[in-house]
This record gives structure tokens, C-alpha cells and sequence, in this order.
């Protein structure tokens, strides 16, 4: 998937969480908010595994986008809950692939991207002052696009796959307004058992591993 196309349906999701969450509050609603988010992501090295050997990969800092709809939930203390949409994107550094011996290090272009869908359970530590730490977890599914290419010939590993993933988070929020947070977290993801096939000279073959990613990331939440 092209990096236009999801930047494109983030913006349509955004634009419907907001008109929803809109109309929820001005009709009677309690407690929504919106949440848009932009920060630093790096995904963590793999070792994708397959037969003739094994694909050896890390990569270059990347970035994370990522907006949310949510609703505080006055019965359960401090909890609230979410639906969040992100992208993140990660060009390849450097590919050792264990079927050459020594490994190949050289020719590496491309680059990793995800989208997913979550749905979170945070909780917000109730402070005297301005500012609400907070916790999180969530779980949903993601998208992972892989656009690599390495070697002379080259061997070209540019697949996608779609995978259960979950994603822990840890931040806080300061008040800057009665409707607005300026909010600053780190979220750490696993999307589980990603599958690509790894096209070579030699024939096609199936490699897998866990993709990790980890972000901190700078928002703005608006309440309704």
C-alpha cells in the first residue's frame, strides 16, 4: 500500500471520528474527545525466518501518525476508551541474510510501513495540578507493508501481510483549556506472526517474525 493511500485514509477516518464524536456531544453526550497525534517510531530489528536462511534486518528512524476517538467512562474511575488509527513508516538500513554465509549488507533500498486500527483501555491518574499521567493498553489488527529490496540482483522482499497486534502505553497530559490536553506518550507495538515472501534468483520462499515498534509521540486531545 502506497504511503499516499494511507495518509489518505487516515484523513477520511479522522474527518468521520470527528463529525461523530461532534454530534455525540452536542446532542447530549458526555466525555468524547478527539485525539490527533505526531511522533518519532522506530522499528525494533527482525529476524524473519525462512527457508534457505534467515532475513537479518534493521532499520532507519522513522515517524508515527495517529488520531483517536474516545469516551471517558465516569463509572470505572478514570478509565476511558478509544478507537485509534495510525500509520507509522521505517526505512531499511541494513539486510544480513544468513543464506550468503557471511551475510549482504550492501544495495538495501525500501522501507517497512504499518497501519492499524486499535481499540484501547487507558487510565488517567487523577492529579491536583494540570497534569494526568496516564496508562494504556490496546489490541486490534495491522497492516504491514514491506517495499525492500537488497543485493545485486536484486532479492526483493515486497509483500504485505495483515496481523493481530497490541500495543502498550505509558504518558501524561497537561491541561492548556477546560476542552483541551497537550499530551506526550511512548506506545511500544507488536504486530505478531508477519508474513512475506522473499523473491530471489533462486526461487520464492516464505519468511516470518514479530514486527516491534517503539514510539513517543506529541498530541493534542479536544473534549466534547
Amino acid at each position: 500500500m502506497k504511503f499516499t493511500k494511507s495518509i489518505a485514509a487516515i484523513a477520511a477516518a479522522s474527518a468521520l471520528s470527528t463529525t461523530a464524536a461532534f454530534a455525540d456531544g452536542h446532542a447530549g453526550g458526555h466525555g468524547y474527545y478527539i485525539q490527533g497525534s505526531l511522533g518519532f517510531n522506530q522499528l525494533q530489528d527482525t529476524d524473519q525466518s525462512g527457508a534457505p536462511g534467515t532475513v537479518a534486518s534493521d532499520y532507519d528512524g522513522g515517524y508515527n501518525i495517529s488520531v483517536a476517538v474516545g469516551k471517558k467512562i465516569p463509572a470505572w474511575g478514570g478509565t476511558r476508551a478509544e478507537l485509534e488509527l495510525s500509520y507509522s513508516e521505517n526505512d531499511a538500513d541494513t539486510i544480513d541474510f544468513s543464506g550468503n554465509g557471511a551475510g549482504n549488507e550492501a544495495n538495501v533500498a525500501g522501507d517497512i510501513n504499518s497501519t492499524s486500527i486499535r481499540a484501547n483501555l487507558l487510565y488517567d491518574f487523577k492529579t491536583a495540578g494540570k497534569i494526568t499521567p496516564y496508562v494504556g493498553a490496546g489490541v486490534g489488527v495491522s497492516f504491514i507493508d514491506s517495499s525492500i529490496a537488497y543485493g545485486g540482483a536484486p532479492v526483493r522482499i515486497d509483500d504485505d501481510d495483515t496481523v493481530l497486534s497490541a500495543q502498550l502505553i505509558a504518558g501524561a497530559a497537561y491541561k492548556i483549556s477546560d476542552n483541551l490536553d497537550l499530551t506526550l506518550d511512548a506506545r511500544y507495538s507488536r504486530a505478531f506472526g508477519v508474513e512475506f515472501s522473499r523473491v530471489s534468483p533462486g526461487g520464492t520462499a516464505t519468511v516470518e517474525d514479530d514486527f516491534d515498534n517503539l514510539s513517543v509521540n506529541l498530541g493534542l486531545r479536544f473534549a466534547f
